[in-house]
């Protein structure tokens, strides 16, 4: 009995002693990360928007959307690359079906010499790739 009382005691004390830990470190990190909405790259299709977040320790972009007054849209990221091994826009996201809802994709290269955007469809008024200006 008074092992498993010790084997418990020892339990909680590493876990709270790891968990502490880990919840410092994601703290820290956290604190380092700042994301900040990219001004002029919205993007409108009926009831659907679409917009951009930058994450500013390592350039990354998100796209993001909301869906209201029972729209059924889908949001994604698209980027192009200039250069020699450049190529168009191509979808670089998983798509997300919004319906009066939002949804963000993850964050994405977007480095030299490459632009992203994001692009929404709506199939309740049919508008397919509405997509916003281009953060570079």
């Amino acid at each position: 009995m008074n092992r498993v009382r010790s084997l418990a005691t020892a339990a909680i004390i590493t876990g709270t002693l790891l968990g502490g830990g880990i919840s410092a470190a994601t703290s820290a990190a956290a604190a380092a990360q700042s994301i900040d909405y990219i001004a002029g790259k919205d993007t409108y299709a009926g009831s659907c928007k679409g917009w951009l977040n930058r994450d500013s320790s390592n350039g990354y972009v998100q796209a993001l959307g909301q869906s209201w007054n029972n729209n059924q849209c889908v949001v994604y990221l698209e980027r192009m690359r200039l250069g020699s091994d450049g190529y168009g826009w191509t979808p670089v996201s998983s798509s997300y079906f919004l319906l009066n809802s939002t949804a963000a994709t993850g964050f994405h290269w977007n480095g030299t010499d490459a632009a992203s955007h994001v692009c929404i469809d709506n199939a309740t008024t049919g508008q397919k790739h509405i997509c916003g200006d281009a953060a570079w």
